[in-house]
């Protein structure tokens, strides 16, 4: 079945394999072009304003949640990492939450989190106020 799609699926992240396989390279890539970064759960009978519907179309969006029926995902972005840190910082001082601010950046929501969490101190830093 692989040899049918239009790239390698050794181009794909690993967890993204069975969807390209099953579903089409098509629908992993949109996946990835919508959600990369961020984690998604996949409803057994999603509505027609849901995020992956709307996103990916009904025929597309309703076969990958009967595919992924009730599972949550970390969706992979596939992209270069970078330096995020000051934008991480300003767009958190803005009100924005982690899951907007992956989205605003391109990177993942758990990147975000490790990001906004990271103590300001350099590792060989030490704080003024130690005890």
């Amino acid at each position: 079945m692989t040899r049918n799609l239009p790239v390698p699926v050794d181009d794909l992240p690993l967890s993204l394999v069975d969807i390209a396989e099953t579903l089409g390279m098509g629908v992993a890539i949109k996946l990835m072009q919508h959600f990369g970064g961020l984690e998604v759960r996949f409803p057994i009978v999603p509505p027609p304003d849901h995020p992956v519907i709307r996103a990916l179309g009904e025929k597309d969006g309703y076969a990958l949640c009967d595919f992924l029926s009730n599972e949550r995902i970390y969706v992979p972005h596939g992209r270069p990492a970078r330096s995020v840190r000051g934008a991480v910082q300003r767009l958190e001082a803005q009100g924005l939450d982690r899951a907007a601010i992956a989205r605003e950046l391109g990177v993942s929501q758990r990147h975000v989190r490790r990001v906004a969490n990271q103590s300001d101190l350099h590792p060989h830093q030490r704080s003024l106020f130690d005890d």
